[in-house]
This record gives structure tokens, C-alpha cells and sequence, in this order.
């Protein structure tokens, strides 16, 4: 007898136990019924729950968007082949006319490297001793450089890239379009090294490129002086491949538990102030915390969304100089979708804080509107402060 009410009073107690669990997808599908049971009973364990699922999901999407998030790592890094005396790195400049180190006048660093002629219609420059590089799809895939050109007669030269193999005489070469058509202005450069009709000369290697040379070309002679700066290869590198990628995560996780905490009890205490400023309810605060926690129940569908999201998303590619065209490239490829599911989740959870309000205590659908919508917008603006500013 003993035996049979010891189970039956385990079976009464862990229905009890695990109630909360349960309310978290009812919250999701049938919120009214999910939060009347809950102001009846409030408890702190499923918003922490929510809070526990939260965190792996969030560390998959991270996952998923890191292997899909490549950014151009630069060489050399600090504009290391224009510097002077080049940061110990021992490349070296030719040119036809008479080369000089200009320190004022460049875009990058204290310095860049000019080449002068007087009566001329053509100047070239070169760049030799750079090691070797493996031009590819895989690894170094683009160059990057500034110039300007200066002449009397403001014409626009003709600009060809050169990228030589072991020596000069094997190498390969590019008319470089979008280039600055005024004299005396910078113009930004970067080249897409494998999807580029390139020339080739005595049987070049893009395994293994050791110079770099720059052709300008004009009609009419005249005096030319030309600048050289921030030249390097860039190399697309996976956020996931990063050695600082696992410090990432921990640092993620930190900052999503804070986040959450933080926009738990900030909603919480404003709605305990409408509660108090527009109506007589009396009802204790540890209720309360416990009764809005559950609010965030569409945080683990959004999560779940964003992480599958990522997944299916094409490979992003960030240059080192971003553009307005690299905006432009990121909204229409991942921002639109990334907002669209922002916005769903930001609404599902308003309506969810708007029905919590409206089953806590008995107020109009006008009032507990304006409570709800009002808290989501304070609680993210306040939250996102505090984060900021601590984090």
C-alpha cells in the first residue's frame, strides 16, 4: 500500500514539476489558454528554459553563418610594399623614370611610392621581390591598389596591370578599367585576379607570381608624375577558420545570456509600472517576472529560423575596403532576409507581451495594446543601451 501511494504521489508530482515546460510551445500555438495557466501559477523555470535552448541555437547560427562569412585578409598587412624603408620587407621599385618615396601625398600608411618623367607618353613602374603567391580561386584571388596620375594636359592614359612569373619576361596582363579619369585624383583599384580576361607572356604561372607592374600609356607626350600606394593580395578567409573563432563563441554566449536577462527583467519592471500606473493591480513582483519570462517563447522558433537560415544563404564575401556596393551586395543577398525574420519575430513577441498584459490583469485591448507594444520598443532600446555601453 505504501509502495503504491509512494508512485502515485511521484506521478502526481512530476506532471507538477514539468508543467512549465510544457507551456512553452502552448505559449507559441495557443497563447491565451498557455497564459491564463500561467498567471495562475507563475514560475521562473520555463523562461529559464527558454534561456537554455536559446544558447545552442545561437551558437549554431553562429556556426552556420561563420563557415558562410568570408573576409579578405591582406598581403602585406600595414601597406608594408609603399612604406618606407617597406617595414623590413625587402621588395624592391623599378621604373623608367626617376622613382621617389612621397610623404605627402598618399592614401594609406605615411607614405607612397612616385615615378616622374618630363616629355613623355609613357611611364611604367614595377615592383619585384614580392615572394611567391598562388593566385587562385582559393587563395590569393585579388589585388588592390591606389593610384593617381598627374599631367599637364589632364588626358586620361591607358593603365595596364602586369603580374610577373619568376622573372619579366613571363607574366600576365590587364587593362584596368574604372579608373579615376582626372588628373591629380586617387583612384582605388581591385582586380579579381581568376575572373579576369588576362594576356599571358612566355608561359606565365599563377601559382607562383613574384612582381607586379603598372603601364601608363597617354596619346600626346607630356610630364607625368605617377603615385603607387596600398597594394596588396587579398585572400578570402571563413569566420570559422579564424584561431580567435572559439573565444568568439564563449564571448557570444556571454553576451546572449546577458541580453536576455537583461530584456527579461527590463520588460518585466515596465509592465509592472503600467500595471501599477494604469490600473489597481496589486499582484507580486516575483509573479510578474515569472508570468512575462514567458514572452520570449518565439525567441527559440527565431533562433531556429535564423540558424536554418545561414545554412541555406550563399557564401558572402567582404572585401577589406568595403563599398557602397558591397552594402548594397550584403542586403540583397542576406539583409532582407535576415530584417524579414526580425520583424516577424519583434511582432509575434509584442503580441505575446500585449496577450500576457491583457491576461495578467483585466484591462481594454487598448490599454494592454499600448503596454505591450510600448515595453518591447523600450526593453530592446534600453537593452541594446546597456549592452553597448558594458559591452
Amino acid at each position: 500500500m505504501t509502495t503504491k501511494n509512494s508512485a502515485l504521489e511521484e506521478s502526481r508530482v512530476k506532471p507538477r514539476f514539468w508543467r512549465f515546460a510544457k507551456w512553452i510551445p502552448k505559449v507559441l500555438f495557443s497563447p491565451f489558454r498557455a497564459f491564463e495557466e500561467v498567471v495562475r501559477k507563475p514560475d521562473f523555470k520555463g523562461p529559464i528554459l527558454i534561456l537554455l535552448i536559446m544558447l545552442p541555437l545561437t551558437l549554431g547560427g553562429q556556426y552556420f553563418s561563420a563557415t558562410k562569412f568570408y573576409l579578405e585578409t591582406p598581403t602585406p598587412k600595414n601597406d608594408g610594399w609603399t612604406e618606407q624603408p617597406h617595414n623590413s620587407l625587402p621588395v624592391s621599385w623599378s621604373s623608367n623614370g626617376n622613382i621617389t618615396i612621397s610623404d605627402d601625398d598618399y592614401v594609406k600608411g605615411n607614405y607612397s611610392v612616385s615615378s616622374s618623367l618630363i616629355n613623355t607618353s609613357q611611364v611604367w613602374m614595377q615592383l619585384a621581390n614580392i615572394e611567391n603567391f598562388n593566385c587562385s580561386d582559393t587563395e590569393y584571388c585579388r589585388l588592390s591598389f591606389s593610384t593617381k596620375w598627374i599631367n599637364e594636359a589632364n588626358s586620361t592614359p591607358a593603365i595596364t596591370l602586369q603580374l610577373f612569373s619568376l622573372n619579366n619576361e613571363s607574366r600576365f596582363e590587364l587593362l584596368v578599367e574604372n579608373v579615376e579619369a582626372s588628373s591629380d585624383i586617387w583612384s582605388n583599384v581591385s582586380v579579381d585576379l581568376a575572373t579576369n580576361d588576362w594576356t599571358s607572356v612566355a608561359s606565365p604561372s599563377w601559382g607562383n607570381i613574384t612582381g607586379i607592374g603598372f603601364q601608363f600609356k597617354w596619346v600626346n607626350s607630356a610630364n607625368h608624375t605617377i603615385h603607387i600606394d596600398d597594394i596588396f593580395f587579398g585572400k578570402f578567409v571563413s569566420i570559422s577558420s579564424s584561431s580567435s573563432f572559439g573565444i568568439q563563441l564563449m564571448y557570444l554566449l556571454m553576451r546572449s545570456s546577458i541580453d536576455f536577462l537583461l530584456r527579461w527583467v527590463i520588460l518585466s519592471g515596465i509592465v509592472l509600472l503600467a500595471l501599477r500606473s494604469f490600473s489597481d493591480w496589486n499582484g507580486v513582483w516575483q509573479n510578474l517576472l515569472g508570468i512575462v519570462g514567458y514572452v520570449f517563447s518565439p525567441s527559440i522558433v527565431y533562433l531556429s529560423a535564423l540558424a536554418l537560415l545561414f545554412f541555406l544563404l550563399p557564401p558572402f564575401f567582404l572585401p577589406f575596403s568595403p563599398t557602397s556596393e558591397t552594402f548594397i551586395a550584403y542586403q540583397s543577398s542576406w539583409g532582407v532576409s535576415i530584417s524579414v525574420l526580425n520583424l516577424l519575430f519583434l511582432g509575434w513577441t509584442t503580441i505575446l507581451c500585449i496577450i500576457a498584459v491583457k491576461q495578467i490583469h483585466e484591462l481594454s485591448w487598448t490599454k494592454a495594446t499600448l503596454i505591450g507594444l510600448g515595453g518591447i520598443v523600450l526593453t530592446l532600446l534600453l537593452s541594446s543601451f546597456l549592452l553597448s555601453a558594458f559591452f
